[in-house]
């Protein structure tokens, strides 16, 4: 009787390490919510480093450069010129049309040189790739030279590249995509809606997730 009682023993450390375990996911779970996504993944990221998890060191890599993109442009975030969205596969930053083109130009504007200068900076400090999105609503081109919303969005990127890499940023490493009004960011059914359709979104691939999906 008392061989078959030592024999189970291992189940009081395994039961203690289960606790345990369900105890860190619980926090995890709840430093999920109370945390910015950034800081949360570089948490994770730590964690795994310790752990051994070989793809950790390349992750804590990427989330600096991450942290680094949210610093260099918190002024033009706060001021609501730019808008900011980091997920596990990217960082995309939002800017409003108007912000960067007079209505029905391709040309930037030279307040949006303010914004832009920054982003250039901020994208010189890294290798990532980079997807420049234009956007439109979907008004009818009355009276311009673009032939359709979708040959003005995509002018549109082009001259926020074209920018880019004039103050020297790569340009391999950046691709344009022109979607006119076919990829809405709210319905074209106010003046409010339209204007948040109106932007240019720039997208930074995140290399870490890149690598992993190569692997």
């Amino acid at each position: 009787m008392s061989s078959k009682n030592n024999s189970q023993l291992w189940m009081v450390p395994f039961a203690d390490l289960m606790t345990c375990l369900v105890i860190l996911f619980l926090a995890l779970y709840g430093l999920s919510f109370q945390m910015k996504k950034s800081d949360y993944e570089n948490a994770i990221a730590t964690l795994q480093k310790e752990l051994g998890v070989k793809a950790a060191a390349k992750k804590l890599e990427e989330m600096k450069a991450t942290k680094q993109v949210e610093e260099d442009l918190k002024k033009e975030i706060e001021e609501g010129s730019l808008g900011l969205e980091v997920t596990t596969s990217r960082i995309k930053l939002t800017f409003s049309s108007p912000i960067l083109f007079d209505s029905g130009s391709a040309g930037l504007k030279d307040s949006a040189l303010k914004v832009l200068d920054p982003v250039a900076a901020s994208l010189m400090k890294m290798k990532n790739q980079v997807v420049v999105e234009g956007h439109t609503d979907s008004a009818r081109m009355l009276g311009h030279k673009f032939a359709s919303n979708r040959e003005l969005s995509i002018m549109r990127a082009f001259s926020v590249i074209n920018y880019l890499v004039k103050k020297g940023v790569r340009p391999e490493r950046i691709t344009a995509f022109g979607y006119g009004e076919f990829r809405p960011a709210a319905p074209n059914d106010s003046d409010e809606n339209r204007l948040k359709n109106r932007r240019i979104e720039m997208i930074i691939m995140r290399q870490a997730e890149i690598q992993e999906e190569k692997s």
